[in-house]
C-alpha cells in the first residue's frame, strides 16, 4: 500500500511535509477570538467581527492566488505567500489598535492564503490524472496531523504569552518558505500542453476576462463547485453548530473535544489505505457515495442524546469525509486547462471559505431558531442534494484514462 505513496514525485512529498510543518504551527487562528476579546480586552462582538475579515481576506486570497499563480508561477506565488504572511504576523502581534487589528487579520488572510490555490495546482502539475487523488490523499493526512498538533502546542505557548504564537506561526510559514526555496523548482507549464492535457489545451496567458467567461461557461466544473459548497456548508457544522448543540444537552466542551478527535484519529490511521482501495473504482461514484455517507452521519445526531450517539455518528460521516477529500482537488486538476489550474483551485477553494463565512452562521441561526432536530434533518437533506449534484455530472468527473505505460509512450 505505502508503495504507491513512496512512488509519488520527491517533490510531492517535499511539500506535503511542508505543509505538515506549516500547519503544525497554525497558532494564530485557533486562539485569536480569545487573544482580541480577552487578552487585547475588545469584547466578544469586535472579535468575531474580526474573524468575519479574515474570512473575507481569506476568500479574496484564494482567488488572487490563483490568478498570480497561473501568470507569475506557482512556486513566486507560495513564497510570497509564506514569507508574506509570516511578516504580518510579526507586525500584528505589535498591534493594539482596533481597526489596526481588523485591517491586520485581513491582510494576513489575503496574503498568507494565496499559496494555497497554488500549492494544489502544483501538486495536479507534477501528478498524472491517476496518482491525484494519491498525492491529495497524503496532503490531507498531513495537513490533519499538524492541525491535531497546532491546538495543544499554541495552547502550551498561550499559557506563557501570546505573543510566542505569532512569533511561532510566523517562523513555521518561513520554514515551509525555506524548504521551497531550496527543494522546489517552478512547475508552471510554460512552453508545450501537459502530458495529461486535452488536445484543445494551451499554456498561452489567459486573461481575467478570459478566464471569468471560461469558467462561468464551465458548467461542469461551476456543478462541481457549488456540490462542494453543499459539502462543505454540512461539514463545517462539526465545528460550530455541533458543540453548541451537544453543550444543549448536558455534554462538556471536554467530551467534545473527546468526542471530535476521532475525527482526526481515523483519518490519520484510514485516509492512505482508503484511498489506495478506493482509487480503483470510478471517482464520481466515490464521491456521491461519500456525501451520502456523510449526510447520514450529519443526519444521525437528530437521534442522538449521549455520548456513544455522537461518537458514532463522527465515525460514519468522518468515512464520508475520507472516501470524499483525496478526489475533489484531483478532479478539479483534471477539469482545468493547464494554463488555468490555480485559478480553478482558487475558486473551488472560495467553496470554502463561503461555507465558513456564511454556512457557520446560517447553521448557528438554524439552531438558535428551531433546535437541534431541524439543523442536522436539514444537513441530510442538503447532502442528499449535493450527492445528486455530484450524479448529475458522473460523466464529466468520472476516471480520466489511465497513462500509457512508459514502453508503450516511449514507443510513441
Amino acid at each position: 500500500m505505502l508503495q504507491q505513496y513512496l512512488k509519488l514525485p520527491r517533490p510531492v512529498h517535499i511539500l506535503c511535509l511542508g505543509m505538515f510543518i506549516n500547519r503544525a504551527g497554525s497558532f494564530i487562528v485557533p486562539f485569536l477570538s480569545i487573544y482580541i476579546s480577552e487578552r487585547l480586552g475588545f469584547g466578544v462582538t469586535f472579535a468575531t467581527m474580526t474573524i468575519g475579515a479574515f474570512g473575507i481576506g481569506s476568500m479574496c486570497g484564494s482567488l488572487v492566488g490563483g490568478h498570480l499563480a497561473d501568470h507569475i508561477g506557482r512556486r513566486t506565488v507560495m513564497l510570497a505567500g509564506l514569507f508574506g504572511g509570516a511578516s504580518v504576523m510579526i507586525i500584528m502581534s505589535q498591534l493594539s489598535s482596533r481597526w489596526a487589528i481588523m485591517a491586520a487579520a485581513f491582510s494576513l488572510a489575503l496574503i498568507a492564503d494565496v499559496y494555497r490555490p497554488a500549492a494544489s495546482a502544483m501538486i495536479a502539475d507534477l501528478t498524472t490524472p491517476h496518482e491525484r487523488s494519491l498525492a491529495f490523499g497524503l496532503m490531507y493526512v498531513a495537513i490533519n496531523l499538524g492541525f491535531a498538533i497546532a491546538p495543544v502546542v499554541g495552547g502550551f505557548l498561550a499559557s506563557r504569552s501570546f505573543q510566542l504564537l505569532f512569533w511561532g506561526d510566523a517562523l513555521t510559514c518561513a520554514l515551509y518558505g525555506l524548504i521551497i526555496t531550496k527543494y522546489i523548482r517552478e512547475t508552471l507549464p510554460v512552453s508545450a500542453p501537459g502530458l495529461d492535457a486535452p488536445d484543445d489545451d494551451s499554456t498561452e496567458q489567459v486573461s481575467i476576462a478570459a478566464a471569468v467567461r471560461h469558467i462561468l461557461h464551465d458548467r461542469p466544473f461551476i456543478t462541481f463547485c457549488l456540490a462542494s459548497l453543499l459539502f462543505a456548508i454540512v461539514f463545517m457544522q462539526s465545528m460550530s453548530t455541533l458543540p453548541l448543540h451537544m453543550a444543549r444537552l448536558g455534554i462538556s466542551a471536554r467530551d467534545y473535544g473527546l468526542i471530535i478527535a476521532a475525527n482526526g484519529a481515523m483519518i490519520t490511521i484510514l485516509q492512505l489505505p482508503l484511498t489506495t482501495q478506493l482509487n480503483r473504482f470510478n471517482r464520481a461514484h466515490v464521491v456521491t457515495v461519500a456525501a451520502l455517507v456523510t449526510g447520514v452521519g450529519f443526519g444521525l445526531m437528530t437521534f442522538a442524546t449521549l455520548r456513544w450517539h455522537f461518537l458514532a455518528a463522527v465515525v460514519i460521516w468522518t468515512l464520508g469525509e475520507i472516501m470524499q477529500s483525496p478526489y475533489m482537488q484531483a478532479i478539479v486538476g483534471d477539469l482545468a486547462p493547464v494554463r488555468m489550474r490555480a485559478r480553478y483551485m482558487g475558486v473551488f477553494t472560495l467553496m470554502f471559505a463561503l461555507a465558513i463565512s456564511f454556512g457557520v452562521p446560517l447553521g448557528g441561526q438554524v439552531l438558535a431558531r428551531f433546535g437541534g432536530t431541524t439543523l442536522w434533518t436539514s444537513a441530510f437533506v442538503i447532502s442528499l442534494i449535493g450527492a445528486a449534484t455530484y450524479w448529475s455530472i458522473r460523466r464529466e468527473i468520472g476516471n480520466r484514462p489511465a497513462p500509457p505505460p512508459e514502453g508503450e509512450a516511449a514507443a510513441k
